[in-house]
């Protein structure tokens, strides 16, 4: 990759995202970010993306991208902004999860998950005056252990709505985390943002110290 400088008095981190979750992380790690939620019709992306065939892993990536572009067209930005846009697909055995839409939907979509191991496809993007500097995905894999109906029903009673935020109805910060036998890649790419890479490309630009 080639080096480029950047004043870091000058640059702005945004994410592209209203997700408190992927702020905390970049928060967590000594980074000052300004959230920017992004309106796209991310359910119709993503039907019209698999009527064409797209696999799950270019979909989430396309998403990041497509949230990234969607900030360039509905917010004031400068040249010095360094935009991150990110999104997350599971998939298992061929078929692709998204977020539930009700707590009918997420004990289904766990049910159908358990005792076996799934598939996070997590992508991140970093743009800069509208164009794309760099992409990432990873795929971090999770075997879900083969717990009871009285245990699914009891962790949807305790995290109520907050599961319907998540892809795969689960939170690992949370009760989540007890539905795992195994977990395989980075904690914070199991989240929702890996952070190393990103860390890595910002310095390169100059955003963070070498």
């Amino acid at each position: 990759m080639e080096s480029h400088q950047t004043d870091p008095a000058h640059a702005r981190l945004v994410l592209a995202s209203g997700s408190a979750a992927r702020r905390s992380l970049l928060e967590d790690a000594g980074l000052t970010i300004a959230s920017c939620p992004v309106d796209i019709d991310e359910a119709s992306f993503r039907e019209m993306a698999r009527r064409k065939g797209t696999e799950e892993e270019a979909l989430a990536l396309a998403l990041a991208h497509a949230k990234a572009l969607g900030f360039f067209r509905n917010h004031a930005f400068t040249s010095a902004d360094f935009v991150i846009a990110a999104d997350q697909i599971l998939s298992c055995d061929g078929t692709g999860f998204d977020k539930p839409g009700s707590r009918a939907e997420a004990r289904d979509q766990l049910a159908r998950l358990r005792g076996r191991t799934h598939r996070l496809h997590t992508a991140l993007v970093l743009y800069r005056d509208g164009k794309c500097l760099w992409e990432h995905v990873e795929t971090p894999c999770l075997t879900m252990r083969r717990f009871s109906d009285a245990f699914l029903d009891a962790y949807l009673a305790r995290e109520g709505d907050s599961v319907l935020s998540c892809v795969g109805a689960y939170r690992l910060e949370g009760m989540g985390v007890q539905l795992f036998e195994r977990i395989a890649g980075a904690h914070d790419a199991v989240l929702g943002l890996p952070r190393l890479p990103l860390l890595s490309v910002l310095r390169e630009y100059g955003v963070v110290e070498k």
